[in-house]
């Protein structure tokens, strides 16, 4: 989510007004979840933008099952379960409710990661181990190949999807909650997951996320990069985190982000529409921060 960071003045933002306007050019015609919400966010929306977010919430609902997933699948129903949120779907939207309950229906089932309880408890399952769901690709390309590591982050895209739809008050999801807080998360790439989750957390949490985010402080580059992840997998689940810690973190790398542009506007060859609007809401956040 797009929020306050380090401002920056003078000669230093004039790099971030000029990739903010390859951005804008990237998506002023994108008919998309990124492009509407990446509208939304520079102040730039279309005339057909309201019409095109009803739409897009439409064939999401559309593409859910009876038992109120995508395909059965966990992963999918988070992913669908986010993108309503984004589009401006209110908590109370019908398939809003019927993502969010297929998915809490998955919390503590066999398949689910440290099947035998010794993590903790709430931790959501896609399936069982019978049937692996690795390798597992985020938006932001970075891809878990180990049937493990796929099972844990697969929990924790649904905590936060469940979190983000009002759900904090469910004795599971706290229960997951804890769990996550007790764990001492080493590989980078993980521990990222993990903050994106804890971020969604209500406020009593977050003085306890702060240890998680100034672990992450430590290994953050001079450059703003991190070492074994990529910036845009770090950036886009730091931003969920409501701290101004991790707003700084966010701001640090949005010169390293900005370098990576594209004359398209873009920040990848491939045209990665969600690393493009992760781009834009580091770059939003480096210069509205005080």
């Amino acid at each position: 989510m797009p929020v306050d960071a380090p401002s920056v003045s003078g000669d230093a933002a004039r790099p971030f007004a000029v990739a903010l306007d390859g951005v804008a050019d990237f998506f002023a015609t994108r008919e998309t979840l990124h492009g509407v919400v990446a509208r939304r966010l520079l102040g730039r929306p279309s005339p057909q933008d309201r019409d095109l977010a009803d739409h897009l919430i439409r064939e999401r609902r559309r593409r859910t099952r009876l038992d109120g997933s995508i395909g059965g699948a966990l992963v999918p129903t988070a992913q669908a379960l986010w993108e309503l949120l984004e589009l401006g779907a209110d908590r109370e939207h019908a398939a809003v409710v019927r993502l969010a309950g297929f998915l809490t229906m998955q919390q503590d089932r066999p398949g689910r990661w440290s099947d035998d309880g010794a993590a903790g408890d709430g931790f959501f399952s896609p399936g069982p181990l019978t049937a692996p769901i690795a390798p597992l690709a985020l938006p932001s390309g970075t891809v878990f190949t180990r049937d493990d590591d796929a099972r844990f982050v697969a929990s924790c895209l649904a905590l936060r999807a469940v979190l983000r739809a009002g759900h904090e008050d469910r004795r599971p999801v706290a229960a997951h909650l804890e769990s996550l807080l007790r764990l001492r998360v080493l590989e980078p790439h993980l521990g990222f997951v993990v903050l994106a989750a804890l971020g969604m957390a209500p406020p009593k949490y977050w003085v306890r996320i702060d240890a998680l985010v100034a672990e992450a402080a430590r290994h953050q580059r001079a450059d703003g990069s991190w070492p074994d992840v990529t910036v845009f997998h770090a950036v886009d689940l730091l931003l969920t985190v409501p701290t101004r810690a991790a707003r700084v973190l966010v701001a640090k790398a949005a010169p390293c982000i900005a370098a990576q542009q594209l004359p398209t506007g873009a920040f990848d060859p491939r045209e990665n529409e969600a690393n493009t609007l992760t781009a834009l809401r580091a770059l939003l956040t480096a210069q509205t921060t005080h």
